[in-house]
Protein backbone atom coordinates (compact mmCIF):
# COMPACT_ATOMS: atom_id res chain seq x y z
CA UNK A 1 0.00 0.00 0.00
CA UNK A 2 2.77 2.45 1.04
CA UNK A 3 4.35 2.07 -2.53
CA UNK A 4 1.09 3.04 -4.23
CA UNK A 5 1.08 6.02 -1.83
CA UNK A 6 4.05 6.96 -2.39
CA UNK A 7 4.35 6.78 -5.71
CA UNK A 8 1.24 6.59 -6.97
CA UNK A 9 -0.43 4.04 -9.42
CA UNK A 10 1.68 4.69 -12.51
CA UNK A 11 4.92 5.36 -11.02
CA UNK A 12 5.03 1.89 -9.45
CA UNK A 13 6.41 -0.74 -11.44
CA UNK A 14 5.93 -4.46 -11.26
CA UNK A 15 9.90 -4.03 -10.37
CA UNK A 16 8.97 -1.86 -7.49
CA UNK A 17 6.19 -4.08 -6.19
CA UNK A 18 8.13 -7.76 -6.54
CA UNK A 19 11.41 -5.67 -5.05
CA UNK A 20 9.17 -4.17 -2.00
CA UNK A 21 6.84 -7.26 -1.62
CA UNK A 22 9.85 -9.53 -2.22
CA UNK A 23 8.41 -11.64 -4.36
CA UNK A 24 9.07 -12.95 -7.95
CA UNK A 25 6.99 -11.77 -10.64
CA UNK A 26 5.30 -14.94 -11.18
CA UNK A 27 4.38 -14.59 -7.59
CA UNK A 28 3.03 -12.00 -7.72
CA UNK A 29 0.55 -12.10 -10.74
CA UNK A 30 -0.34 -15.18 -9.07
CA UNK A 31 -1.10 -14.28 -5.60
CA UNK A 32 -2.81 -10.94 -6.96
CA UNK A 33 -3.41 -11.45 -10.51
CA UNK A 34 -2.19 -7.70 -11.59
CA UNK A 35 -0.62 -4.81 -10.66
CA UNK A 36 -4.35 -2.95 -11.43
CA UNK A 37 -5.48 -5.32 -8.75
CA UNK A 38 -3.44 -4.95 -6.37
CA UNK A 39 -3.52 -1.11 -6.40
CA UNK A 40 -7.49 -1.20 -6.07
CA UNK A 41 -6.67 -3.85 -3.26
CA UNK A 42 -4.40 -1.43 -1.34
CA UNK A 43 -6.86 1.21 -2.14
CA UNK A 44 -10.04 -0.68 -0.58
CA UNK A 45 -7.54 -1.29 2.40
CA UNK A 46 -7.14 1.89 3.22
CA UNK A 47 -10.55 3.42 2.75
CA UNK A 48 -11.86 1.08 5.17
CA UNK A 49 -8.80 1.43 7.54
CA UNK A 50 -9.57 5.12 7.64
CA UNK A 51 -12.97 4.93 7.85
CA UNK A 52 -12.44 2.56 11.06
CA UNK A 53 -10.25 4.39 12.64
CA UNK A 54 -12.41 7.94 12.40
CA UNK A 55 -15.68 5.50 13.56
CA UNK A 56 -13.29 4.89 16.47
CA UNK A 57 -12.12 8.20 17.49
CA UNK A 58 -15.76 9.77 17.08
CA UNK A 59 -17.29 6.60 18.86
CA UNK A 60 -14.24 7.05 21.83
CA UNK A 61 -14.74 10.97 22.10
CA UNK A 62 -15.80 12.49 25.33
CA UNK A 63 -18.54 14.87 23.12
CA UNK A 64 -19.16 14.59 19.39
CA UNK A 65 -17.04 17.93 18.72
CA UNK A 66 -14.28 16.36 20.97
CA UNK A 67 -14.33 13.85 18.78
CA UNK A 68 -14.44 16.19 15.52
CA UNK A 69 -11.66 18.25 16.94
CA UNK A 70 -9.59 14.93 17.75
CA UNK A 71 -9.49 13.86 13.85
CA UNK A 72 -8.26 17.73 13.41
CA UNK A 73 -5.49 17.23 16.02
CA UNK A 74 -4.37 13.68 14.24
CA UNK A 75 -4.00 15.55 11.46
CA UNK A 76 -1.91 18.14 12.44
CA UNK A 77 0.35 15.54 14.66
CA UNK A 78 0.81 13.82 11.01
CA UNK A 79 3.22 17.09 10.51
CA UNK A 80 6.55 16.35 10.03
CA UNK A 81 5.97 12.57 9.72
CA UNK A 82 5.74 10.60 6.65
CA UNK A 83 1.90 9.80 7.25
CA UNK A 84 1.54 13.43 6.83
CA UNK A 85 3.62 14.27 3.85
CA UNK A 86 2.27 11.10 1.71
CA UNK A 87 -1.20 12.97 2.56
CA UNK A 88 -4.29 11.03 1.45
CA UNK A 89 -3.53 8.34 -0.69
CA UNK A 90 -7.27 8.09 -1.32
CA UNK A 91 -6.75 11.72 -2.82
CA UNK A 92 -3.89 11.05 -4.33
CA UNK A 93 -5.57 8.17 -6.40
CA UNK A 94 -8.47 10.44 -7.00
CA UNK A 95 -5.96 13.14 -8.81
CA UNK A 96 -4.11 10.75 -10.54
CA UNK A 97 -6.77 8.50 -12.13
CA UNK A 98 -10.25 9.88 -11.65
CA UNK A 99 -12.57 10.56 -13.87
CA UNK A 100 -10.94 7.84 -16.40
CA UNK A 101 -11.00 5.49 -14.47
CA UNK A 102 -14.16 4.36 -13.00
CA UNK A 103 -13.27 1.83 -10.14
CA UNK A 104 -10.93 4.42 -8.61
CA UNK A 105 -13.86 6.72 -9.01
CA UNK A 106 -16.11 4.24 -7.22
CA UNK A 107 -13.94 3.84 -4.14
CA UNK A 108 -13.57 7.57 -4.32
CA UNK A 109 -17.48 7.74 -3.73
CA UNK A 110 -17.26 5.39 -1.42
CA UNK A 111 -14.93 6.93 0.77
CA UNK A 112 -16.19 10.11 1.25
CA UNK A 113 -20.00 8.49 1.76
CA UNK A 114 -18.62 6.38 4.88
CA UNK A 115 -16.83 9.76 6.27
CA UNK A 116 -19.45 11.68 5.49
CA UNK A 117 -22.09 9.20 6.63
CA UNK A 118 -19.74 8.97 10.53
CA UNK A 119 -19.43 13.33 10.47
CA UNK A 120 -23.11 13.47 10.07
CA UNK A 121 -24.26 11.04 12.85
CA UNK A 122 -21.65 13.11 15.42
CA UNK A 123 -23.53 16.21 14.06
CA UNK A 124 -26.98 14.81 14.72
CA UNK A 125 -25.90 13.89 18.03
CA UNK A 126 -23.84 17.69 18.61
CA UNK A 127 -27.48 18.65 17.21
CA UNK A 128 -29.60 17.32 19.86
CA UNK A 129 -27.02 18.05 22.60
CA UNK A 130 -27.39 22.24 21.36
CA UNK A 131 -23.64 22.06 20.95
CA UNK A 132 -23.58 22.94 17.15
CA UNK A 133 -25.24 25.44 14.97
CA UNK A 134 -28.75 24.85 13.40
CA UNK A 135 -27.85 27.49 10.28
CA UNK A 136 -27.07 24.15 8.24
CA UNK A 137 -28.05 20.56 8.26
CA UNK A 138 -25.76 17.86 9.57
CA UNK A 139 -25.65 16.46 6.34
CA UNK A 140 -24.41 20.02 5.20
CA UNK A 141 -21.84 20.46 7.38
CA UNK A 142 -20.82 16.66 7.68
CA UNK A 143 -19.38 17.88 3.77
CA UNK A 144 -18.06 21.12 4.95
CA UNK A 145 -16.09 19.10 7.64
CA UNK A 146 -14.89 16.67 5.16
CA UNK A 147 -14.10 19.06 2.62
CA UNK A 148 -11.89 21.01 5.49
CA UNK A 149 -9.96 17.67 6.29
CA UNK A 150 -9.07 16.61 2.94
CA UNK A 151 -8.27 19.81 1.95
CA UNK A 152 -5.84 19.99 5.45
CA UNK A 153 -4.43 16.60 4.42
CA UNK A 154 -3.49 18.14 0.77
CA UNK A 155 -1.76 21.32 2.68
CA UNK A 156 -0.18 19.12 5.22
CA UNK A 157 1.56 17.38 2.01
CA UNK A 158 2.77 20.47 0.33
CA UNK A 159 4.03 21.57 3.75
CA UNK A 160 1.80 23.52 5.67
CA UNK A 161 2.86 24.71 9.28
CA UNK A 162 1.40 23.83 12.61
CA UNK A 163 -0.07 27.34 13.25
CA UNK A 164 -1.85 27.27 9.88
CA UNK A 165 -3.35 24.11 10.25
CA UNK A 166 -4.56 24.60 14.03
CA UNK A 167 -6.48 28.42 12.60
CA UNK A 168 -7.82 25.77 9.86
CA UNK A 169 -9.39 24.24 12.59
CA UNK A 170 -10.40 27.06 14.72
CA UNK A 171 -12.23 28.82 12.40
CA UNK A 172 -13.76 25.09 11.23
CA UNK A 173 -14.75 24.43 14.85
CA UNK A 174 -16.08 27.87 15.71
CA UNK A 175 -17.82 27.51 12.34
CA UNK A 176 -20.12 24.70 13.91
CA UNK A 177 -20.64 26.90 17.32
CA UNK A 178 -24.18 28.21 18.04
Amino acid sequence: MRLFWRKGYAATSVEDLTETLHVSRSSLYDTFGDKRTLFLEALKFYSERVISITEHTLKTSSSPMAGIQAIFDGLIDGIGQERGSLGCFMVNSVAELVPHDPDVTKLAEEFANGLQKLLKTTLIEANVQKIVTKKQTPEQFAAYVYNTIQGMRVLIKVGATREQMQAICDITLKSLQP
